[in-house]
């Protein structure tokens, strides 16, 4: 009887020390996923992280073809552990309008993951998702580029002129006395441009146009002469036999003109007379009765036979002298 209480009592003490061991090698195994899929905890008997998923009912060999742990797979466990996994996700980037291709990343954001690729937002730049955003498989990732674009544009400002009548300057001479310039404006345009494309906005371009600069242009100012031209006095006359012994009749017109030549290359000016050289050689010195001395240095295409046209320095003049009969008299 003594005997079977002492074998009684040794299997006592050896089944309290099994349970003892187990209970020291009993484990709490918390995985995470860094994608966001429900975390797995396992308890029991585990010596390593696969031991631990396969014993929680995971496909261990499908987790390490996707997923990078934090600890090796296979390195013995110290007490209870929390592991994290992380997704070797596919990504899929897009940037500034352009594919750039499919990504295999264990980033567990798209910040994380942008910056991997060495790849810097500014702060007009869209991503379509936050970069908080958690990294999930086959994830895609747009980008679109926004910059500002600066240019310069200038605008042209016409001048204005201002007429002055001017007394002392002869009717219908002009004289400029101050130049005119044009102004200029600059300006500075900012707009916007989403991946190469400037944006538009309700059909209208996002941009902003500012005055930088601006010259002033310079008013031209003209003078136009109101001063009556003194006619030459019709009962001067040449001193004697200064004049051919006979006056020939002639018919007058008269002409002005604005910056032409002569057909001799002078300047017309009072005194100037367009002749048919064939009846009056040009370089004569003449002296027309009513209009006074002149020079016969000037032909025109209407001008044939016995016409002379006389040289006014305005319309009005050339109107007034209209069209007569004069005696021309050859200067000596």
């Amino acid at each position: 009887m003594k005997k079977f209480l002492i074998l009684g009592v040794i299997a006592i003490v050896l089944l309290s020390g099994s349970f003892v061991a187990y209970a020291a090698m009993e484990t709490k195994v918390t995985v995470k996923f860094s994608d966001g899929k429900s975390q797995v905890v396992s308890e029991g008997l585990h010596n390593t992280l696969e031991e631990a998923l396969a014993g929680a009912g995971q496909n261990v060999q499908q987790l390490k073809t996707g997923y990078q742990p934090s600890i090796p797979w296979n390195k013995p466990l110290d007490g209870d552990t929390t592991v994290e996994l992380k997704c070797k996700c596919k990504v899929n980037l897009e940037l500034g309008g352009k594919q750039l291709g499919s990504f295999t990343t264990t980033q567990t954001t798209v910040g994380a993951f942008l910056e991997e690729r060495k790849i810097v937002l500014s702060a007009w730049d869209e991503p379509n998702v936050s970069m908080n955003e958690v990294i999930t498989q086959n994830m895609k990732i747009v980008v679109d580029k926004v910059e500002q674009r600066v240019k310069k544009e200038s605008k042209p400002i016409k001048f204005t002129t201002k007429e002055v009548k001017d007394p002392k300057l002869e009717k219908g001479k002009k004289e400029v006395t101050t130049k005119g310039k044009a102004g200029v404006e600059e300006y500075q345009i900012v707009a916007l441009y989403k991946n190469g494309k400037l944006l538009v906005k309700d059909g209208k371009p996002v941009q902003t146009r500012t005055l930088i600069n601006k010259v002033a242009p310079i008013q031209e100012v003209v003078k136009l002469g109101t001063k009556e031209p003194e006619e030459e006095e019709d009962s001067a006359t040449p001193a004697s036999g200064k004049l051919s012994s006979q006056a020939m009749t002639f018919e007058s017109t008269a002409y002005t003109s604005y910056g032409s030549k002569t057909a001799t290359g002078t300047t017309p000016r009072k005194g100037t007379v367009a002749v048919d050289p064939n009846v009056i050689p040009l370089g004569t010195k003449l002296y027309i009765e009513g209009y006074g001395y002149g020079v016969a240095e000037d032909t025109g295409g209407r001008i044939k036979g016995k016409i002379v046209d006389v040289y006014f320095t305005s319309e009005a003049e050339c109107v007034k002298w209209g069209r007569r009969n004069v005696k021309v008299h050859i200067v000596k």
